[in-house]
């Protein structure tokens, strides 16, 4: 017989050698503990480990995938537009002008991704504005404001009529209803609302 040397299914990579030891859920929240610690939304992909994302101080930085992330860490920390990440300023990288006299955008490390159960549990940890990364999430469709939420109103034609029916109801204008008989008979009928 021949070796099995490619490793079958690909199941090896999932042995319990490679286990990090406790499930992620069971994990204490990593939360900042350094003013140059931020929490951050990604904003735009870049590929070649990178990512654009803007924290909570509504800067925009570059953020830089560390290796603890890639590879067999990337299975429980994916990373896509929308996600919130906490991320470690480097307070040695360059952010002296451009040739052209712009400021380039501060390079960071990426320290923490968070599930969709971290965001809950971060919200009601950590007092902060959380509206920043909610404002400035590109995987949100409606981005429109709350006050606009409010005064756009849907409604079908039935439903318009429907409520014009009511509100004539309220004010006791349509008292009498002229109904016509069939057609054969040219008999008016006055029919009061209040009997039926």
């Amino acid at each position: 017989m021949v070796r099995n040397t490619t490793g079958g299914n690909n199941n090896k990579k999932f042995a319990r050698k490679h286990a990090s030891g406790v499930s992620k859920a069971g994990l204490k929240l990593r939360v900042s503990e350094d003013e140059g610690e931020l929490y951050a939304v990604t904003t735009k992909m870049l590929g070649n480990n990178m990512f654009h994302a803007i924290a909570l101080d509504g800067l925009q930085y570059l953020v830089h995938i560390r290796g603890k992330f890639s590879g067999r860490g990337r299975r429980d920390n994916t990373i896509v537009v929308g996600t919130w990440v906490l991320i470690g300023l480097r307070p040695w990288s360059n952010t002296t002008p451009d040739v052209n006299g712009k400021q380039k955008q501060q390079q960071c490390d990426l320290l923490e991704v968070y599930s969709e159960l971290d965001k809950l549990r971060l919200q009601e940890t950590v007092e902060a504005d959380w509206d920043v990364l909610d404002d400035n999430d590109p995987s949100k469709i409606d981005k429109v404001d709350k006050k606009m939420k409010e005064e756009i109103n849907w409604q079908t034609d039935k439903e318009v009529e429907k409520e014009r029916l009511e509100t004539e109801i309220q004010e006791g204008t349509t008292a009498k209803i002229a109904l016509n008989a069939t057609a054969s008979s040219n008999l008016d009928m006055e029919v009061y609302v209040e009997d039926i």
